[in-house]
């Protein structure tokens, strides 16, 4: 429908457009409109103004197919209708009427603002405060940093996407609701389940058995595959064509998402990583139709699970049942009053659904910015899409895990995994936009971009945009991690230590293969 009206849209204005005269004032009307146009935007529209024809596509792109891309009318236009839909009162009949319009929007834009790039721009056009997405947007470092480290509400969200309740632990394996990412905290509405089911999972599966499993023979093995795989697929000549070393398809059965399905389980559940019947099962829910993210999402995973045949929903409860067989699981004690009794299934419930939504999201994403798969965004008006993060790992003391560990981190601060989350607002507040006070009621979601904490340049100053790994307070300052540094308010996440550690070994085994097949200067070369 959205479509077909997109359609309709560009008909009607390729109809009235034709005329120069509507043309020139339609220029300088979007000229005046533009509120701190980008540099491309103007040269364009520059070199554009005296030929009709592409300039009605500009016009149309402006309008329609680069909706709310940019410092546009259409952009003004869905900025007020965002705030006129989070602060309207009661009796206001004309926010009603354009809810369904801001809902196309919001839809939209969820999916947009997972980008950190589309978030900078929204920053550029309307300052540290906006909304969008259906929610508003507190940008400053210092307003990231307090929501990191104080109590958090919850809503139904992954970023700024709506997740579908159905596909969720309780719904699918019966008992409490016990699905972390929607549960708010003491202080912030909670009732104390949050507390309860994550200091279970900490003391469950986060044991000095995970750190003992990532420094043993097999996590060795597994390492040594792994860099026998980027060798093989010339990785280090050719980054953009190792199709088999960087493919996620559910029967690839080498490469980096392979072995990340293989180490991820076998150090957080002591899954044995060599039971190819086990990894299949993995492999298959993780990384067959669609991927296991999707289907937790609204709109989105009902779509999936019409064209898969409801196939993640059928996976599930055996995923989960793999888990709770696992050595981390088995010897749980269900009749721990502090962690309010939190059975074996509950926990191997919540964890499919961490290692769907996080666990093997964050750590792939991650991966793929350090070893220069995924580039760095160009951020409007600087240079940073330039960045080749390769000659830097290139040039670093592999010798070091200190500067590795650097390293991944200034890739992650300029592009982070996981760019923002959210809280709910549990009081009604006022907060400055273009020097204007709004005011919004309580139950307004507030989003966290952590990618825009960590390009601050009020924090980071004249090299925000440069690649700097030995900068001061690189990870005490670091956002990545659903905290600031070590600073949190308890939802840090939980396998920091796990993916972190394997990172810094990935990147040094990598970097060594790297070495043998490019001349490069380093100090351990």
């Amino acid at each position: 429908l959205f479509d077909h009206a997109i359609k309709s849209t560009l008909a009607v204005l390729k109809q009235h457009l034709s005329n120069p005269t509507t043309l020139t004032l339609t220029y300088l009307i979007l000229q005046r409109t533009m509120s701190r146009p980008s540099n491309e935007r103007t040269k364009l529209l520059n070199e554009n103004k005296k030929n009709p024809k592409t300039l009605i596509n500009r016009v149309i792109d402006i309008l329609t197919c680069n909706l709310l891309g940019g410092p546009t009318l259409a952009e003004s236009i869905a900025h007020y209708l965002q705030i006129l839909n989070l602060t309207h009162s009661p009796c206001n009949i004309f926010a009603y009427v354009l809810k369904p319009v801001t809902y196309l929007i919001t839809l939209y834009q969820s999916k947009q603002a997972n980008s950190g790039l589309y978030l900078y721009h929204q920053k550029v056009i309307h300052g540290n405060n906006f909304c969008a997405a259906g929610g508003l947007w507190m940008c400053d470092y210092e307003a990231v940093k307090r929501h990191l480290t104080e109590p958090q509400a919850r809503a139904f969200k992954l970023a700024p996407s709506q997740l579908r309740k159905s596909v969720l632990p309780a719904t699918k394996l019966g008992g409490r609701f016990a699905f972390l990412l929607s549960l708010s905290q003491e202080g912030a509405g909670g009732n104390g389940d949050w507390e309860a089911f994550r200091g279970c999972i900490n003391d469950t599966i986060f044991t000095k058995d995970t750190k003992l499993r990532a420094q043993d023979d097999t996590s060795r093995k597994l390492i040594e595959k792994l860099t026998s795989d980027y060798k093989q697929a010339n990785c280090a000549k050719d980054v953009d064509g190792a199709a088999a070393f960087f493919g996620n398809e559910s029967q690839n059965q080498n490469g980096l998402d392979d072995f990340l399905l293989r180490y991820l389980h076998y150090v957080v559940f002591g899954i044995n990583p060599f039971d190819e019947s086990i990894i299949n099962q993995l492999r298959d829910f993780h990384f067959g139709g669609g991927g296991s993210a999707g289907p937790h999402l609204h709109l989105v995973g009902q779509l999936i699970a019409l064209k898969t045949g409801f196939a993640f929903e059928k996976q599930f409860p055996q995923i989960a049942d793999i888990l709770k067989q696992t050595e981390s699981i088995t010897g749980m004690n269900e009749h721990e009053p502090k962690y309010k009794n939190m059975t074996k299934t509950e926990i191997a419930g919540v964890m499919v659904s961490i290692m769907s939504l996080a666990g093997m999201v964050g750590p792939t994403t991650w991966a793929r910015i350090a070893l220069g798969k995924k580039k760095l965004p160009p951020y409007e008006g600087q240079t940073t899409g330039d960045i080749d993060v390769t000659d830097v790992w290139d040039t670093i003391d592999l010798n070091d895990r200190d500067e590795v560990k650097k390293y991944l981190h200034e890739c992650g601060r300029l592009r982070h995994p996981v760019s923002n989350t959210h809280t709910v607002a549990q009081e009604d507040f006022m907060v400055e936009m273009k020097n204007k006070s709004v005011s919004f009621p309580k139950g307004t979601i507030i989003y966290i971009p952590m990618q825009l904490a960590s390009i601050d340049e009020s924090v980071y100053g004249d090299t925000t945009f440069a690649f700097n790994h030995k900068r001061k307070n690189l990870c005490p300052f670091s956002t990545i991690f659903h905290s600031v540094g070590e600073s949190t308010n308890g939802r840090i996440c939980p396998g920091r230590h796990v993916a972190e550690n394997m990172m810094i070994d990935v990147m040094i085994a990598l970097g060594r293969a790297r070495r043998e097949k490019v001349n490069v200067k380093a100090k351990d070369v």
